[in-house]
């Protein structure tokens, strides 16, 4: 049998071989890193292009590099608020997206997050500058929780401003279905602030420019008639039928919208009645026919008994309202519009003067 060659190793050329490659290595990035200050003393773009010597690998690392955090130790600079950057914002700079898809926030969810933001914040709100202020696209949940808990700072990620209060719904509205669809009320209450704010100018362009819940396809024209209707409900009953889940479907706020009538103000019988069978509802877990024929019959009673104001309007100069009286109940109710702020509280010292006067002269 042929002898096997002996292979003779030496662990210190190869050691010194190793650090040799090492060495070159390091000086290799030194380098470059050196070669990208000189080019770009600022880290910005330069103004004129720049051909590209930066080796593959290091070039996709710097194009997927998350932007820089500016921490709430540093002194807040509206400058470095450009779009990419997270900034972390002071409170007292931070609006609210005015036209935001989220409209009712419970108070378990947001003290449920303000308990976990002490410990950081993992995901950054978006938003962008409007002049001096800071706007955000969405986070309304993190910026109440962050503010409960004490923070005083919320981390936003920037981008280029809105052409609109349609784009700025939209763009929120895309962020919000990323984690889930906007409930009924929250949608109702979307379409209604977008046509309020002239956002869009009539239901024909909510059909055409707004999603439905499940941010697929568009709205039928009566799709968006039920959700208008929904939203002219007082907001407190919307918010009360919003904690539970019986009360929040669909069909359930469309029975109980028949309460109020379109384009009359909710009256104290309308709001006590709503209340009252918003709480049956939930107690009883009622069907979606029993709750309907529940609702008609209850409106339908209250209706044949509702006693109707004889009303008085009033017009002296700028000043303009209604009295109305409800001769059954022993009941007056006034309305005054287009008193200067400064003369309310005067105003309100001589209606009390005269009730006070009347009671005492008719005892």
């Amino acid at each position: 049998m042929a002898t096997q060659p002996k292979i003779k190793l030496d662990p210190q050329a190869a050691m010194n071989r190793h650090f040799a490659r090492s060495a070159a290595t390091a000086q290799d990035r030194f380098a470059l890193a050196a070669e990208t200050i000189t080019r770009i003393p600022t880290g910005l773009s330069p103004e004129q292009p720049v051909a590209d010597t930066t080796p593959a690998v290091s070039q996709a690392t710097l194009t997927t590099q998350k932007p820089v955090h500016h921490s709430a130790q540093e002194a807040f600079d509206i400058s470095k608020c450009v779009p990419g950057a997270v900034i972390s914002v002071p409170f007292h700079l931070i609006d609210l997206n005015p036209v935001g898809p989220r409209q009712i926030y419970r108070s378990e969810e947001i003290d449920k997050i303000a308990q976990t933001l002490v410990d950081g914040q993992d995901d950054a709100a978006h938003g962008f500058v409007r002049g001096e202020r800071v706007v955000l696209i969405d986070g309304g949940t993190r910026y109440r929780s962050a503010k409960i808990s004490g923070v005083g700072f919320l981390d936003v990620k920037f981008e280029d401003a809105p052409q609109g209060d349609l784009d700025l719904y939209l763009r929120a509205r895309r962020y919000n279905d990323q984690r889930s669809q906007p409930s009924v009320i929250d949608h109702a209450l979307s379409l209604r602030l977008l046509l309020d704010s002239g956002a869009v100018g009539s239901s024909r362009e909510l059909i055409e420019k707004v999603p439905d819940l499940n941010g697929k396809g568009r709205m039928a024209e009566a799709q968006v008639s039920v959700y208008l209707r929904i939203a002219r409900m007082p907001r407190h009953i919307l918010e009360r039928m919003s904690e539970s889940a019986i009360t929040s479907q669909l069909t359930v706020l469309y029975a109980i919208s028949e309460i109020f009538p379109k384009d009359e103000d909710p009256t104290t019988e309308q709001i006590d009645l709503a209340v009252q069978l918003i709480e049956e509802i939930k107690t009883k877990d009622l069907t979606k026919k029993q709750v309907q024929d529940l609702v008609k019959s209850r409106v339908s009673n209250e209706r044949q008994h509702r006693e109707r104001s004889m009303q008085q309007p009033i017009s002296y100069g700028s000043y303009k309202g209604h009295i109305k009286v409800f001769a059954k109940r022993g009941q007056i109710d006034l309305s005054l519009q287009g008193v200067e702020e400064e003369k309310l509280p005067l105003l309100q010292r001589e209606f009390q003067a005269l009730i006070e006067r009347f009671t005492t002269e008719h005892r």
